[in-house]
């Protein structure tokens, strides 16, 4: 089948390779983005910082934001060192401090540092050369045996070093001595220029880098079957055109410049496709879909029978659908580019034919694959699992940004939940009671809300604690973010006690009784009232005649109120405010009738007499007055 090769590189930002075949449909997809470095492939002369024995494992300081995680397995056996310590059971080891050559396997992903390996690896148009693995081999891809018989015969007419190995990639298929030993040439020039620039360099520092995106896209999916190759950029098509030269020359009428000014991927009608790529859901032309969904342990794929179901036969549907779903799943996952674990939730089929044609139908298109990939078979439960080589970031990956609102979970909160946490926030704030002013910024639909929602509330905490709220929205702000300006109040010496905190002034004014009546003396005028720190009585009272510890002795003088400063009554169990001062009664058990209370009172039936008329002293100081 005729496929054409598309390069759109117009944009520096962003160049994209695509292959389509007869009908337009998209086959191979790739892009790199300029922001975003590749270094995957990447050769560099690193520093071994520290070697982890319970990993079996080096970390690598290669000029990369993380350092580099190299297995001890893949480290090279000219790099490793006897050990004196006698701590690795004499087998020999990397050191602190070495330096080593490295390259880049896979990128660094999240927390994780990129990937190293010491056994180096040199991609060309036809073979791999590996300068320090000897040994030949032949790709997997090529199963024909005649086809592996006659490319042994072919390499073996080519002389390489014994130090050096190789591997024949698919693409060296039913390829002249002359092809192959001019791709082995031009490798071995290559290595050469590594090792001698590598000599002349300290660690840490990038000593080869992978080849521009046209020349590698020529590389890595160049295939028989393309036939033309469009290329929207000059500079591009001048590099690919010198490669493929130097490779194929008779190849090189193939490759054409794209001149037209409708963009290349809209000439060919690629854009929707591509557009599916990054969708979650891809559609079934039966009527069912996939849903796929990368997390990261695997990438989970769910096959649905959607409108296609067919209530009369759910064992026809199910095999149906299934079968569609194989050769989708298989093309979405070289336009991907998904690698790692892949778990695959078919629909359950009830008979074994069934389940073993799916399993045949979906072998079959995971050939066209150039990635490795090891296959299970389909589970009791109807799932299929496969772990796909993985060489460089997804499709996504490269192209799209975590979300900084909803951290990739593709949820966020409703707005009643966002507003109503930060209103929350906003009240533990004001409850403290320190605060003057609280400035609050929250995004445009919290602020509204809790404005329009919560203004009482508001008014409430504002008259409460005597505090200012001002709150405004921004546009910049993520969701469920809220930013709290406090203004501490300032404290004031002069501010009165609170009522859970009374503070008794032994130099306050005299608090009069509201609720007691003024006491009178015999001789005519009321009782002066002094207070006493020290306070202790001279004779035993009456309950009748039970009066406050501090009250002074009488004297004769004009008729005066009767004061009390902030005292309590002896055996009277109120709390000691200022505000419970005026409700305590001189008497403990007041008479039923209302007539003035008198501290020596005439003879009544209501009241009745003291023992004798003399005043009553209750400190033991001397009265004020003298004569009395």
């Amino acid at each position: 089948m005729k496929h054409t090769m598309l390069i759109n590189a117009v944009h520096k930002e962003q160049k994209r390779m695509a292959t389509v075949d007869e009908k337009g449909k998209l086959i191979e997809f790739n892009i790199e983005m300029s922001m975003k470095d590749h270094i995957t492939g990447n050769i560099y002369k690193g520093k071994v910082l520290k070697v982890e024995r319970g990993l079996q494992a080096a970390f690598v300081d290669y000029g990369g934001g993380k350092d580099g995680f190299l297995p001890l397995r893949d480290a090279c056996p000219e790099f490793l060192t006897d050990q004196e310590n006698g701590q690795s059971n004499n087998r020999p080891m990397l050191k602190a401090g070495q330096e080593i050559i490295v390259q880049a396997v896979r990128e660094a992903t999240g927390n994780k540092g990129a990937l190293l390996t010491s056994y180096i690896s040199l991609p060309g148009r036809y073979l791999v050369l590996l300068p320090n693995k000897p040994g030949t081999g032949i790709s997997r891809k090529i199963d024909d045996e005649e086809d592996r018989q006659k490319i042994k015969n072919l390499m073996g007419q080519i002389r390489i070093p014994e130090n050096m190995g190789f591997i024949v990639r698919t693409a060296g298929i039913n390829r002249t001595k002359q092809e192959i030993f001019r791709d082995y040439q031009h490798l071995m020039r290559l290595w050469k220029e590594i090792k001698k620039k590598t000599d002349n360099i300290s660690a840490p520092l990038i000593i080869y880098q992978e080849t521009d995106f046209g020349v590698r896209s020529l590389r890595d999916y160049l295939t028989p079957e393309i036939e033309e190759i469009f290329i929207d950029d000059i500079d591009t098509f001048r590099k690919m055109r010198a490669y493929l030269k130097a490779i194929a020359p008779r190849n090189v009428k193939i490759i054409v410049s794209y001149k037209e000014k409708m963009p290349i991927f809209e000439r060919f009608q690629l854009e929707e496709q591509i557009r599916i790529i990054y969708q979650e859901r891809v559609e079934l032309k039966s009527g069912g879909y996939i849903i796929i969904n990368p997390t990261e342990a695997m990438i989970t794929i769910d096959v649905n029978s959607g409108r296609g179901s067919n209530k009369r036969n759910i064992e026809e549907t199910a095999f149906k659908t299934n079968t569609e779903a194989c050769e989708e799943i298989a093309r979405q996952l070289r336009l991907r580019d998904l690698g790692g674990l892949i778990v695959i939730d078919f629909i359950d089929m009830m008979e074994k034919k069934n389940v073993a044609e799916v399993e045949k139908s979906f072998k079959k298109a995971l050939s066209l694959d150039r990635a490795r990939i090891q296959l299970s078979r389909i589970s009791k439960f109807g799932i299929l699992e496969l772990s796909r080589q993985k060489k460089q970031p997804t499709i996504q990956e490269i192209s799209y940004i975590t979300c900084p609102y909803c951290k990739g979970s593709g949820l966020r909160p409703s707005l009643e939940y966002a507003a109503l946490g930060a209103f929350r926030k906003i009240e533990s704030e004001a409850v403290r009671g320190i605060y003057s002013a609280l400035k609050v910024s929250l995004p445009h639909e919290i602020a509204s809300y809790i404005l329009n929602q919560k203004r009482a509330e508001l008014l409430s905490l504002e008259s409460s604690f005597g505090l200012v709220l001002h709150i405004s929205g921004s546009g910049e702000m993520p969701w469920d973010k809220i930013e709290i300006q406090q203004t501490i109040k300032e404290k004031d010496l002069t501010e009165p006690a609170t009522e859970t905190e009374p503070v008794l002034q032994e130099e306050e004014a005299p608090v009069a009784l509201a609720e007691t009546p003024a006491q009178e003396n015999p001789a005519g005028g009321e009782i002066p009232v002094k207070k006493k720190r020290h306070r202790h009585r001279t004779r035993r009272r009456k309950p009748s005649d039970a009066r406050p510890e501090s009250v002074a002795a009488a004297v004769p003088a004009p008729e005066v109120p009767v004061k009390l400063e902030n005292i309590l009554p002896e055996n009277n169990p109120v709390a000691t405010t200022p505000e419970t001062v005026a409700e305590v009664p001189l008497i403990q058990d007041p008479p039923a009738h209302s007539a003035p209370l008198l501290i020596s009172p005439p003879e009544s039936k209501e009241s009745p007499q003291p023992e004798s008329a003399e005043p009553i002293i209750l400190d033991s100081d001397k009265p004020d007055n003298p004569e009395n």
